[in-house]
């Protein structure tokens, strides 16, 4: 097998997540060291991404879209072979390549010779000259990849943006945009959505929580929100929407949004107050939003939380979620040990905190640590309202683990304050989260080394 041939089976390996550590540090040093390795990769990055094309049928004149078809000719073919997700994945998840090697993500942007002479685009307040939005929140850790795989971390507030994917990495990550005509959007947690605007609308949510808030869109010219498995015509309105590979749930506070399933074509009209949830052969007869209750507990015997790594149940022991190793880009000298557990709004009623209940947090370490707790709320209508942790009130005890390696802490929703990542916006987010809906938790050590902290069970007990 030449060399060509093994970037690719690397490439493609990663993406499916069957590298070993020593294979992923293979990678990395190859995309590191190899300027042609890096070259294949940005041109797929360009030309492969689905969103793309219409960016840049926005941002191009006819004569500059000719020579861009040219150039794709070129290259299309040393592709076909590909299998058609690793096409579509590659420029999503060109930032779980680039986070191998702290050195390539600069590399990946600017091949070599190629260094740009202005400032880096973090320091602007540009990324394109054809801006279609701009960021008005954001917190967590987060990465833009724009038009044509240029890669940017240092997103900043009032940045304007030209059409691109946004990654949330973290499950306490969020980030908010708003289009030149006013309509908002936003994602928390660990999300990934592609917007464009060719003259309509268009975004792809490939996983996690989106919601939106759309002024009235041209006649004939509705939003257009692709998911895995669904369609949404959006023509002004108020929505969420909750996507992961098998199904869509749209959550509709005000108007009304048309939605088609993929699978065998079939729409439906959602209405103010109802919801629906498309998947493959399920039944997509709109339904009332249910009541909220303010009661309950994580299903990781069923699935996997959205940040660590999932271990199923055994005979000896419950399933959990494993934190994993995070560090932050402002301070990498820290190593912090995190996980994540969303709350599912498609399959049962929103959750909401009261501020006399407390959370419950059970789980395993491998010796005493101070577990750090988060979590993510929610206004009714699914608009942002804000971060908050249980640990920062009052001084948080070291949670002291049984000779079978077991601990459990209470977190009382009295104690919790907002968190400092989202300080700078405190004069527009809920001051408590009482009476606010639940949308994710998360918990974290900070111990200088791992501690095997897995959570088994969160539970939110009511008064």
């Amino acid at each position: 097998m030449n060399d060509k041939n093994n970037w690719e089976e690397l490439i493609d390996r990663h993406l499916r997540g069957e590298l070993d550590e020593a294979e992923k540090e293979r990678l990395a040093k190859l995309l590191d060291s190899n300027a042609d390795a890096r070259q294949e990769f940005v041109e797929h990055v360009q030309w492969d991404t689905e969103m793309s094309e219409a960016v840049r049928e926005s941002s191009h004149s006819p004569r500059d879209a000719d020579i861009l078809a040219a150039e794709r000719a070129k290259t299309d073919g040393q592709w076909a072979s590909k299998p058609t997700f690793l096409r579509f994945t590659l420029a999503a998840a060109a930032v779980v390549i680039v986070a191998l090697s702290a050195g390539l993500i600069y590399q990946l942007a600017y091949p070599v010779g190629e260094a740009p002479k202005t400032n880096n685009v973090a320091t602007q307040h540009r990324v394109s000259d054809e801006s279609i939005a701009r960021i008005t929140g954001l917190s967590g850790l987060l990465i833009w990849t724009g038009d044509r795989g240029q890669i940017v971390r240092d997103v900043k507030v009032g940045t304007e943006l030209a059409g691109g994917t946004i990654e949330g990495m973290t499950p306490d990550s969020w980030f908010e945009i708003q289009f030149n005509d006013g309509s908002t959007v936003m994602i928390s947690g660990t999300s990934t959505l592609t917007i464009t605007d060719p003259g309509q609308k268009e975004l792809r949510l490939r996983e996690g929580f989106f919601s939106a808030n759309v002024v009235p869109q041209p006649k004939g010219k509705p939003m257009l929100i692709h998911t895995r498995s669904a369609l949404l015509e959006v023509l002004g309105t108020q929505f969420d929407v909750e996507a992961n590979l098998a199904s869509t749930m749209l959550n509709v506070t005000e108007g009304k949004v048309r939605v088609r399933r993929l699978s065998d074509g079939l729409e439906v009209d959602v209405p103010a107050k109802y919801r629906v949830i498309a998947e493959g052969g399920g039944d997509l007869t709109p339904q009332p939003v249910p009541e909220s209750v303010i009661h309950w507990k994580s299903q990781l015997h069923l699935r996997p939380g959205c940040y660590g790594k999932w271990l199923p149940a055994t005979e000896q022991r419950a399933a959990a979620q494993k934190a994993i190793p995070l560090v932050p880009p402002e301070n990498p000298g820290i190593t912090l040990y995190l996980l994540g557990i969303p709350v599912s709004r498609s399959d049962g009623p929103p959750v909401v905190v009261r501020s006399d209940s407390q959370f419950v947090v059970r789980g395993r370490l491998k010796k005493p640590a101070k577990v750090y707790f988060g979590i993510a709320v929610s206004y009714a209508n699914g608009d942002f309202a804000g971060k908050f942790r249980g640990d920062l009130d009052r001084q948080q005890p070291i949670s002291e683990p049984d000779e079978a390696g077991q601990f459990e802490v209470v977190y009382r929703i009295s104690d919790f304050t907002l968190d400092p990542c989202v300080h700078d916006r405190k004069e527009e987010l809920a001051p408590m989260p009482d009476d606010l809906v639940l949308n994710g938790v998360w918990a974290f050590t900070h111990t200088g080394g791992p501690n095997g902290l897995e959570i088994t069970e969160v539970e939110l007990v009511p008064p």
